[in-house]
């Protein structure tokens, strides 16, 4: 008895030594090996959500109550009206070599009395973030309410032949390609590995707001139809994170005056010195937050500028929640350079993540504050973030910094081949126990470029979205760096006083409007990398001059079918900033010559057009130019007076040709791309018109 007792022992310590091993290879050293389905009770609290409805409220519980195998199903409960979904596991870290499996199989039942979008569709995620999409082409849910559904998902060689096929399909024109025939439209993105699978989601669309949705059997199937076994992390882990560095001395932003409509600065403000001088001894307070649920142990800490250590420190044992700050020195240089700060370099010590051992930002990045609210932490807290991790902090560089300077350097045209120059970092956060008017007033922000508060009301925004991209929140920080809104150029046809026609921008950026042309959304539009890389390396509290940035000579070539419209008569109306219409006499009036070109005449900045006696007074400068701390000038220009909103950025154009009148609309947006292609003595714009 004791022998077979010994053997038995001797087994199991093998067993634990060979998964110990699998599971260290793939660089996790503690969790659990499963077999079976992910949605069983226990499994129940690694489940995750998400919805594209920011206010929609969220639950995930395990039901025993109502499932069709095993003991449990895994129930959400939301009042989204929009695409939703579950995740797991919410670490992101399963690590599942799916290549060679069969199929991902799961079962749906649904309550819902607005009926659905569609058929569900699943996201596999793996190991770097790369996505592989499955949309299923049946729509069974819409037939089977409150009845068991089972879908069957293609994996690895399976799942490529489909995403062959769906690419085929697609490109047939959608007036004839009829139905799909295939049980899942795949999309892959290139270079996802199926041999690391980090996490899987089930989405859903609703008709209307709010549905419930079961998910059972969930599970990886092998080819021999048996179940998968795989590896579930444990939570009981610490969680270095290098949350966020503050500089010091403080030098603020520009602090800019509107009383005479025009920017200004105060005699005052001038003076202000806004960055350290060159050579100047600065120093960054570096965050260090164990945001794990363990206690960590003591470690090391690097930080490198420009690719030079400049800073080795040990950090504690920290206990969950506790923090530490680092203090590293640096003499000030004008210029991008990269600040790496590095927890745990060699990567020994055994954490719930990675990914937020590093913060890395470029050392003239526009800081931006956060003023959080108590009861938003804890919520955000409990939510997995795209570090993988738990923490209010990571989630709001991850979804608000690390989002914006990823898409500066997407957002690539013809005269910003790199993208926007410009990078923001998370320069000051503060937690409060409410908000209220007056709470920014009690800290010192005008050091800061911008930044935002963050109420406990909109956390579940915050939550359900974690790990996807925030466009409102993302539009709402780029305001704060003096980027205006881009719709502002769009115009409603019943504001057309003269012949009723509107004008949008459907392939607007993140900012509503301007052109994101051959880059793939979210993106910021042309107009706005151009005035992210024109005002470059001065502090922010500007807003919207780069539009004054106008080339000296405008010229518009316009054409009807490509062929020019010669010595005709012209008509130029501008949108008023003052009502939104269209209507009166129009700004510039003329003949196009023998190559359909028409000069729009440089109109005086000032006297400001419409407003009211003593609502403005001219600058003390003159009014010839007006140059802002950024370098933006006004000019005389087509325009006038340039709104810094851009309110009045929009221009229609009328030709009468064979006593037929053509129209066209162009906006100031078209005007400062030019300026930033070099084109700032002269510039053309070619209109192709269109018959009223």
């Amino acid at each position: 008895m004791k022998k077979t007792v010994i053997a038995a022992a001797i087994i199991v310590c093998i067993i634990a030594s060979v998964s110990a091993l699998q599971a260290a290879k793939r660089g996790i050293s503690e969790g659990t090996w499963f077999t079976g389905e992910f949605s069983e009770p226990q499994f129940a609290s690694r489940w995750g959500y998400g919805a594209t409805d920011q206010g929609a409220i969220n639950k995930v519980t395990s039901d025993s109550d109502l499932k069709i195998q095993g003991k449990s199903s895994i129930k959400l409960d939301t009042t989204s009206g929009f695409d939703t979904w579950v995740y797991f596991p919410n670490t992101k870290d399963m690590d599942i070599d799916a290549s060679k499996l069969s199929a991902f199989k799961f079962q749906l039942r649904s309550e819902n009395k607005n009926g659905w979008g569609g058929d569900p569709w699943v996201i596999f995620r793996d190991m770097s973030g790369k996505s592989a999409q499955m949309n299923g082409t049946s729509n069974r849910l819409a037939t089977t309410l409150k009845e068991w559904v089972s879908y069957s998902v293609p994996l690895g060689d399976e799942a490529e032949k489909m995403a062959a096929a769906t690419t085929a399909y697609l490109k047939i024109d959608e007036k004839k390609r009829g139905a799909p025939n295939i049980p899942w439209l795949v999309t892959i993105e290139p270079g996802f590995d199926w041999k690391h699978i980090a996490s899987f989601e089930i989405h859903a669309d609703t008709g209307g707001y709010g549905f419930i949705m079961w998910h059972d059997g969930v599970e990886f199937v092998a080819a021999d139809g048996k179940p998968v076994k795989w590896w579930l992390s444990s939570l009981k882990k610490p969680d270095l994170s290098v949350t966020w560095a503050e500089q010091f001395p403080h030098y603020p932003r520009y602090s800019v005056d509107y009383k005479n409509i025009y920017p200004e600065l105060s005699p005052e403000e001038q003076k202000k010195k806004h960055w350290p001088d060159e050579g100047e001894d600065i120093y960054y307070e570096v965050h260090v937050k164990n945001v794990g649920f363990a206690s960590s142990k003591k470690t090391d800490f690097i930080c490198t500028i420009d690719g030079k250590t400049v800073k080795k420190a040990t950090i504690p044992a920290l206990k969950p929640r506790e923090e530490t700050i680092v203090k590293v020195p640096w003499k000030w240089k004008m210029g991008a350079y990269p600040f790496v700060a590095k927890v745990d370099t060699s990567g020994s010590m055994d954490e719930i993540s990675k990914k937020n051992n590093i913060l890395t930002f470029q050392t003239n990045a526009y800081t931006l504050f956060a003023i959080c609210e108590k009861g938003m932490t804890e919520q955000v807290d409990a939510v997995n973030n795209i570090y993988g991790s738990f923490s209010f902090e990571d989630w709001l560089r991850g979804a608000t910094v690390d989002t914006m300077n990823r898409l500066f350097r997407h957002s690539k045209y013809d005269f910003a081949p790199e993208g926007a120059k410009i990078g923001v970092r998370v320069g000051r956060i503060y937690v409060v126990d409410k908000l209220t008017n007056d709470t920014q007033s009690k800290f010192d922000l005008i050091a800061c470029d911008g930044g935002w508060s963050y109420p406990t009301t909109s956390s579940p925004e915050y939550c359900n979205l974690a790990n996807s991209y925030m466009w409102a929140l993302n539009h709402e920080l780029t305001h704060q760096l003096g980027i205006i809104d881009d719709y502002q150029f769009d115009f409603g046809g019943q504001n057309n006083k003269i012949n009723g026609k509107g004008f949008g921008q459907p392939d607007g950026g993140m900012m509503g409007g301007g052109h994101v042309g051959n880059n793939t959304q979210p993106a910021y539009a042309d107009i706005d990398v151009a005035a992210m890389n024109m005002t470059y390396g001065h502090r922010r509290g500007f807003f919207g001059e780069y539009l004054f940035n106008v080339p000296d000579k405008n010229i518009l070539i316009l054409k009807v079918d490509g062929k020019p419209m010669a010595n005709v008569e012209v008509e130029v109306y501008q949108k008023s900033m003052w009502d939104g219409t269209m209507q009166g006499e129009p700004k510039h009036r003329g003949r196009t010559d023998a190559e359909g070109r028409f000069e729009l005449a440089n109109r005086p900045w000032y006297p400001i057009e419409g407003a009211r006696e003593g609502q403005s007074k001219p600058p003390a400068t003159g009014t010839e130019r007006l140059t802002t701390a950024t370098g933006c000038t006004l000019k005389p220009n087509p325009f006038g007076y340039i709104d810094v909103v851009g309110r009045n950025g929009l221009f229609m154009v009328r030709a009468n040709m064979g006593d037929k009148w053509y129209y066209e609309f162009i906006d100031i947006g078209h005007f400062v791309c030019e300026y930033a292609r070099g084109h700032i003595k002269e510039a053309f714009y070619t209109l192709e018109m269109k018959p009223e």
